[in-house]
């Protein structure tokens, strides 16, 4: 129902609405708080900016500034720099100044199946401090190695934390952040990691499926793509799944559900040969490719996709036969992706991707060259990288609590 309608009878009417309420008046301490964030605004975007340039660029008076400055030096946000005096120039060195980006931190986690990797990066997005361990499979077990690992190394840094993001290996519903059908860890069912760490953190926390967080990363300044408007990440390790981000933003689909491609058929079954599954998720998995190497008879001791990786560099016959097979089931995945999402890159991620020098001219060599396919840069940084970024969009509600408590 909109304002100012109500009902009568059995149908909606309008009716007058009431005189309208004054609009709140602008106290003094409002305008200042306004002007603190235009200030920092303008000095988290360059490195150092003068007085005089702060007041050209948010049309303040330089004494209005200079108070603004002031005040922000006294919080511990902002820091006075004397730059070297260049060409002989007498009188006083020129003064900038520039956002203490050390003054928090946010957190950056990646719960995959088997790992879980922790990083503190300062509200630049650097990272200051990091962990990894194994991952927890158990329901409240999860949380307390979270929350756990986090506190050591916010005693470590010993920064106040601004927000927490974090990847994880499952589906996350958008509206409950509830945990679904997680692959290899169904303890985790139903479990509502944002709000259990958030109590714990005393933060805010945002929790989004793996793969999309791999993809916001991988178009970001440091990823392999930067800009890309329409990418798409292919992640393969000891699990499968797909990632998408339009104009830096991911796609979560229903429930969160999308991307979740381990269920789709394989292409190709080898003849003679027993593959672990006739799934994406059973049969194309580091864990399946050793599998099938085995099926084939192979004897060398492969335990996982590296070893395999480095038996094709080595010449072994049954890892050739393997690799080619990936290869081939990995470009028919990337040519149904660009035929259903037509992105402007492809990353291929994951494990797998660090054997690209391998699987990279196989792969290539099954696509037409419209298909731009990259191998990504971040590797296993890109869950975690993505993570600190969704930690960051915390940045500036923190930045406008800090200032009202200061």
């Amino acid at each position: 129902m909109r304002p100012g309608a109500r009902l009568s009878g059995p149908a909606l009417t309008e009716v007058t609405p009431a005189a309208e309420e004054p609009r709140p008046t602008l106290v003094p301490s409002d305008l200042r708080l306004g002007n603190l964030i235009r200030v920092i605004q303008e000095l988290r975007a360059e490195p150092t900016l003068s007085r005089a340039e702060l007041a050209r660029r948010t049309g303040m008076a330089v004494p209005t500034v200079h108070r603004m400055v002031s005040d922000l030096q006294s919080c511990g946000l902002v820091e006075e720099q004397t730059l070297p005096q260049s060409g002989g120039r007498l009188g006083r060195p020129p003064v900038v100044y520039r956002f203490r980006r050390e003054a928090a931190v946010v957190a950056g986690i990646d719960v995959g199946n088997e790992t879980t990797r922790v990083a503190l990066a300062d509200l630049g997005g650097q990272v200051v401090a990091s962990r990894t361990l194994a991952t927890d499979g158990r329901r409240a077990g999860l949380v307390r190695s979270l929350h756990g690992v986090v506190d050591r190394l916010l005693t470590q840094v010993d920064l106040p934390l601004v927000g927490a993001g974090v990847g994880i290996a499952s589906v996350v519903h958008p509206q409950t952040g509830e945990l679904c059908n997680p692959p290899q860890h169904p303890a985790w069912a139903g479990l509502a990691l944002s709000d259990e760490l958030a109590q714990r953190l005393s933060c805010e926390v945002l929790v989004e499926q793996d793969d999309h967080l791999a993809a916001l990363a991988e178009c970001s300044a440091t990823g392999t793509a930067p800009g890309s408007d329409a990418l798409v990440v292919l992640q393969i390790g000891k699990g499968i799944g797909v990632g998408v981000a339009l104009d830096g933003r991911t796609v979560n689909g229903h429930v969160g559900r999308f991307g979740r491609i381990a269920a789709w058929p394989v292409s190709s079954v080898p003849r003679a040969v027993s593959l672990p599954g006739d799934t994406l998720g059973e049969a194309l998995p580091s864990g399946g490719l050793v599998a099938q190497y085995h099926s084939r008879g192979g004897s060398a001791p492969i335990v996982d996709g590296a070893t395999l990786m480095q038996a094709v560099r080595d010449g072994d016959k049954q890892a050739r036969a393997v690799a080619a097979w990936a290869a081939s089931e990995i470009a028919a995945v990337v040519q149904r992706l660009d035929a259903l999402l037509a992105p402007e890159v492809i990353v291929f991620g994951g494990g797998l991707s660090r054997s690209y020098d391998v699987l990279g001219p196989l792969i290539q060599s099954r696509l037409p060259d419209t298909i731009d396919v990259r191998p990504s840069v971040l590797g296993d940084r890109a869950v975690v990288s993505g993570a600190v970024l969704t930690g960051s969009t915390f940045v500036e509600h923190w930045l406008l609590t800090h200032l009202q408590r200061t």
